[in-house]
């Protein structure tokens, strides 16, 4: 027995929906256990580095007259608090002018949203500059609540937001739902 469920456009069908979101999945996954399998051969390879002595460097230590031979020394690198990692991270993206939302993952997000309160029949399109209008009023809004909501964790006399600043920010705003 056929399960597919065609539209009266013809434009999808139940069972190809499944099966691409089956090919969908098996992609995701063998990628994942691709990355899985480097990140082992990786670490391996590393652990041998660090615990195995190779035999190659030894050879070229020994032909090498002993007061010709360089000290290895470990280069230190600086270490910064997460805080100051923040505060970075705060000074670049004031002074950028980019989006901080990926593109794509957007564009799929809010294609997924509208196909929940469509039909098949009714098959909307989006162009590109209509996506990037609404991402960039998403991330006005978005920048200006967290904003909001950091001066009412600073009020509290807190330096960490909390869901309960959120909420107050929405209510006063008029947004609570």
């Amino acid at each position: 027995m056929n399960t597919s469920i065609a539209s009266q456009h013809g434009a999808r069908t139940l069972s190809n929906t499944n099966r691409l979101a089956q090919d969908i999945n098996e992609r995701a996954f063998s990628l994942l256990q691709k990355n899985r399998q480097r990140r082992l051969l990786l670490s391996r390879s590393e652990d041998r580095r660090r615990y195995v002595p190779s035999e190659e460097p030894s050879r070229i230590e020994s032909t090498i007259p002993a007061v010709t031979q360089i000290r290895r020394r470990k280069v230190k690198t600086k270490r910064y608090r997460p805080s100051d990692v923040a505060l970075q991270e705060i000074r670049k993206y004031q002074r950028s002018t980019d989006l901080l939302i990926s593109k794509m993952p957007f564009a799929r997000l809010v294609k997924e949203v509208t196909d929940q309160f469509t039909t098949e029949e009714q098959e909307l399109r989006w162009q590109s500059m209509a996506i990037m209008a609404l991402q960039e009023a998403s991330e006005a809004y978005l920048v200006g609540l967290l904003e909001h909501t950091n001066l009412l964790a600073l009020h509290a006399k807190r330096i960490t937001i909390m869901r309960k600043d959120m909420q107050l920010a929405r209510r006063i705003r008029g947004q609570f739902i």
